[in-house]
């Protein structure tokens, strides 16, 4: 059965939502319905998987997948921004921030300084120290306006970097689920074994060790691998999918985003230098 669910994703997601809610959706549901898979096979040499794919896409649940993702990544900002100390683009605009050399931070301060309208004095260095929280909502304001500018092919570099920040907590929002889901499948598989084999635990305990990789070869390649899979997944979760992680692309996004003045400056100086050539 032929089953169009690129054309199907194509009409559900964007570039964005492809990248920054679904495939952290089906990155968590991977490691456990890779397991379904090699322990009931035949769920894939029959039209029964094929069937419920397309019912499932049908049915929107891919959809209700990525919704769901961008639903537990947006629940986890606010202890993160909080951790954090800030958005990154705001940090990045501080004074006191060392990402930015003072020349860089001056000409995007400059910029939005003269571009925002109605836009209040960006504070001094002392200003900042003596008020960080005011500063900040100067350099939140600004940072608002430049999102709704830094729209449209121009942007690329902007609309990518701020698709891998949404990956990387929509993921984070996922850490628990993940964890939880990848344990219970092996869990779930390690009793089907100790059922199926009734001497393996004790096999375990008596430290046998060779007896005990004898008993689990019947199983096959595909349920090891499985097996193998969840519990990467779950180091993976554990050491890898961390706020640090996170971090790292908000500052990506944050001075891509920043870098757009630049871009912004040089559209709005063409229309006068066309003219001045004319």
């Amino acid at each position: 059965m032929a089953i169009p669910l690129t054309t199907d994703i194509a009409q559900m997601f964007d570039g964005y939502g492809r990248q920054a809610r679904l495939f952290p959706g089906l990155l968590t549901i991977f490691p456990p319905l890779l397991a379904v898979f090699a322990w009931f096979p035949w769920l894939l040499l029959s039209s029964i998987g094929a069937t419920l794919l397309t019912v499932a896409t049908s049915c929107g649940l891919l959809y209700a997948l990525g919704s769901y993702a961008r639903t537990k990544g947006r629940r986890i900002e606010p202890s993160l921004r909080k951790a954090w100390g800030g958005w990154p683009t705001t940090i990045i605009l501080r004074h006191r921030d060392s990402h930015l050399d003072q020349h860089t931070r001056q000409r995007y301060l400059s910029f939005l300084g003269s571009a925002v309208p109605d836009l209040p004095a960006f504070p001094t260095a002392e200003q900042e120290a003596v008020d960080p929280s005011g500063a900040d909502a100067v350099y939140d304001s600004a940072i608002v306006w430049l999102k709704e500018m830094a729209r449209g092919k121009d942007f690329s570099m902007v609309h990518r970097e701020n698709a891998q920040y949404g990956f990387r907590r929509n993921l984070r929002g996922l850490k628990p689920v993940g964890i939880i889901i990848c344990g219970l499948t092996l869990a779930a598989s390690a009793c089907a074994i100790v059922y199926s084999n009734p001497g393996f635990f004790n096999l375990l305990q008596k430290h046998d060790w060779r007896m005990a990789i004898g008993a689990l070869v019947p199983l096959g390649p595909a349920v090891l691998s499985a097996m193998a899979v969840n519990a990467a997944a779950i180091i993976i979760w554990v050491f890898v999918v961390t706020r640090q992680w996170v971090w790292e692309a908000g500052v990506q996004y944050a001075t891509a985003l920043l870098s757009a003045c630049d871009t912004i400056r040089l559209r709005r100086m063409l229309p006068n230098a066309s003219t001045t050539a004319a």
